[in-house]
């Protein structure tokens, strides 16, 4: 097809392109380098675009950060509706959304990022932390959630307070992924290493 027949994108799609590029390109800025390194001036280059862009779409560097966070928080709930749909055990769905945020942690570079911006925000006090709060707690209530199921399906012990368990399972998640984040030394098998604390998980829960 000759180019000039190719359909014109509209300005949303354009739009949509940017953000996306912008987006990726802080991620990996903040993955690979840490918060300070994101100037917007960066950010800008780096996605391809002229220096000032970003600061325009986003007013602020709280401003790109916030909708990094935004962004990768829309990318693990799409990823775990993937890696969970067609389950119908509660207790295999809340050790699926477990497994798949792990490997998430240790190879998607938007998720390593925003544990980087996570752990930053905690030494630092950063003005994104009302951000932070929110997309926890709404990862926390999807948690409880699925406990509350399984336990309502005796697949989980009624015992423990539905919240005190999905608080234990949101504690190790984000232990797990600030320590690769923070690229501490890695084992060898990794996709060994997911399905042994998913099996300690399994243990602990009872199932």
């Amino acid at each position: 097809m000759d180019i000039a027949t190719l359909p014109r994108r509209t300005q949303a799609q354009r739009r949509e392109e940017s953000d996306g590029r912008l987006l990726a390109a802080a991620a990996a800025i903040i993955a690979e380098e840490g918060y300070l390194a994101a100037t917007l001036e960066r950010v800008g280059e780096r996605a391809g675009f002229s220096r000032g862009l970003a600061g325009r779409k986003y007013g602020s560097k709280d401003g790109l950060i916030e909708a990094v966070i935004r962004h990768v928080s829309i990318r693990v709930h799409a990823e775990v509706d993937r890696a969970t749909a067609g389950i119908a055990d509660p207790l295999e769905r809340l050790l699926a959304l477990f497994d798949r945020f792990v490997e998430l942690a240790e190879r998607d570079v938007p998720v390593r990022a925003y544990f980087v911006l996570f752990s930053a925000m905690l030494a630092n006090r950063l003005e994104t932390r009302a951000t932070f709060d929110e997309i926890q707690q709404r990862f926390g209530d999807r948690i409880e959630a699925l406990v509350i199921e399984a336990q309502a399906a005796h697949r989980i012990p009624p015992a423990l307070p539905s919240q005190h368990i999905a608080y234990m399972i949101g504690c190790l998640l984000a232990g797990l992924a600030i320590e690769s984040a923070v690229e501490a030394p890695q084992v060898d098998d990794p996709a060994a290493l997911r399905a042994d604390i998913r099996a300690l998980l399994r243990r602990a829960l009872g199932g």
